[in-house]
């Protein structure tokens, strides 16, 4: 059996419903600009294949949402999304920088979320019980 070790432990905050969930708080960057950043609370969810992000966030960001490549997102419940893909560095002090393209809605959703397409650049592990995640960044 192979030990696995994590650098970094996170307790889950309360999310507005005042739910302990896995929620990862970054700065997404425009590339082209990295003076351009905003804070997000983002959602680890394993069952999203992508990220998916708020497309205020993107105009936020100095990117022009309808510029993106679109990309239609289904979620469990509910209709398709439809979105748009831009380039975007996230930044967190611990775990430093990723390189990763993001959807942005082009509708309003209630929830940032950090999909697979992040997690294949991590290294992530889940203790529902103690309401805590592990993080190692990966190569």
């Amino acid at each position: 059996m192979e030990t696995v070790t994590y650098e970094f432990r996170f307790e889950y905050p309360r999310n507005p419903e005042d739910n302990p969930f896995p929620i990862l708080q970054l700065r997404v960057l425009n590339p082209s600009d990295p003076l351009r950043g905003i804070d997000v609370d983002a959602y680890l969810d394993s069952g999203a294949e992508y990220s998916l992000f708020n497309g205020w966030i993107a105009k936020s960001l100095g990117l022009s949402l309808l510029e993106g490549v679109p990309r239609k997102y289904g979620p469990i419940i509910g209709e398709v999304i439809e979105g748009r893909v831009h380039q975007v560095r996230l930044s967190h002090p611990n775990l430093g920088y990723f390189d990763i393209d993001i959807g942005f809605s082009l509708g309003q959703i209630r929830r940032d979320i950090l999909g697979r397409d992040f997690f294949n650049q991590v290294q992530i592990g889940f203790r529902e019980k103690q309401l805590s995640y592990y993080i190692t960044p990966t190569p």
